[in-house]
């Protein structure tokens, strides 16, 4: 067996752009809700609202609780540990909480990925673990002929401090913390399009960057709503602040910030059965678009992330007063538009 296997040729499609497509998932859990016949006064979010953590009720805390795992995006098995562990901890700072304990979750076929390898990925997410003392403290491995790696971790949150993806307010300004186009750069990849030493070292550094910066917001109540951009893209995670039909989000086009190269390969490596599509039909009921648009920029409004930025409402008067110490913590902070009255529109002007 070789030294060394390619990871993304084992990987049908890479990172969260694996996920199910929505509109299939909401089908499946529309018919089997009622299965689930167990009634807990003490679960203060199951799956009702797409949230990012399930959410319990333990006392003088909140306990939160997510899973999250997914097939590379990368070759390199270090940073693929890397992003595994980065985006499963996301979904705890995305709620405002703080990580505690983690199960990994891994598939590989042994007789295809060295051990060599599969070490490297371990030590990759063990690092972010690390950084957040976070114990690994169990975990489940199978033969599966795709790699696939996460976790699923337990986390903590005072009352006060969580977060929602659906609050947000009228008159709230949208903000993100990170470019987009993780999904893109990825297909590149695995097309063969771009190599990873094509990816610059910044981009490398965002691209598999944490979001603690979530904890920090969750101490401000004028932080109305708050979610990680993940495999829905940003316009389907945006679809979930307005999901009550309540609201309108204008979006304003130019201030959305891509990583490089992102434009110029979105339509060459974008197919019929890319996770861009799958959104663009879950997804496009809900936008107008107000401005010329290139065909790669809408693509990217619907490019599935791994391991994304965050997504959060927040009153203007509070992000004029924070704006200087939170740009210290999160270089990529950038209003992307605001919140008003309405019902369920995304307006991209």
């Amino acid at each position: 067996m070789s030294m060394f296997c390619q990871l993304m040729d084992k990987s049908e499609s890479g990172g969260c752009g694996c996920k199910i497509p929505s509109s299939v998932l909401t089908k499946i859990l529309s018919e089997t809700a009622a299965a689930n016949t167990v009634t807990d006064d003490k679960v203060v979010l199951g799956f009702e609202s797409s949230d990012d953590c399930a959410v319990y009720d333990v006392g003088d805390k909140y306990l939160l609780f997510t899973t999250d795992f997914f097939s590379p995006i990368v070759n390199d098995p270090y940073v693929f540990g890397q992003l595994a562990a980065s985006n499963a901890v996301s979904d705890i700072f995305a709620s405002g909480g703080t990580p505690l304990i983690a199960n990994s979750i891994m598939a590989f076929d042994p007789e295809q990925v060295p051990v060599e390898q599969v070490t490297q990925m371990i030590l990759g997410a063990q690092s972010v673990m690390n950084a957040f003392n976070v114990s690994i403290v169990g975990g489940h491995t199978i033969k599966n002929s795709q790699p696939l790696y996460g976790f699923s971790i337990i986390g903590e949150v005072e009352k006060d401090r969580l977060k929602k993806n659906n609050t947000a307010k009228d008159g709230d300004l949208l903000v993100m913390t990170r470019p987009i186009g993780v999904g893109v750069l990825a297909n590149a990849l695995k097309d063969g399009i771009i190599d990873q030493s094509d990816i610059d070292a910044p981009t490398l550094a965002r691209i598999t960057a944490d979001n603690r910066f979530g904890r920090t917001l969750s101490a401000s109540a004028q932080v109305s709503s708050l979610t990680d951009i993940t495999g829905f893209g940003l316009i389907g995670h945006i679809s979930e602040v307005v999901g009550l039909g309540r609201l309108d989000v204008t979006l304003d086009s130019g201030a959305i910030r891509f990583y490089d190269q992102a434009e110029s390969l979105a339509v060459a490596v974008t197919s019929a059965g890319s996770g861009i599509f799958s959104n663009i039909k879950k997804y496009a009921q809900h936008v107008e678009y107000q401005a010329e648009l290139t065909l790669a920029q809408k693509f990217l409004l619907h490019d599935p992330q791994t391991n994304g930025g965050l997504l959060f409402t927040v009153s203007e008067e509070c992000l004029e007063s924070q704006r200087d110490a939170w740009r210290q913590l999160c270089p990529d902070l950038q209003v992307i538009g605001r919140v008003t009255q309405g019902t369920g529109k995304i307006r991209v002007c």
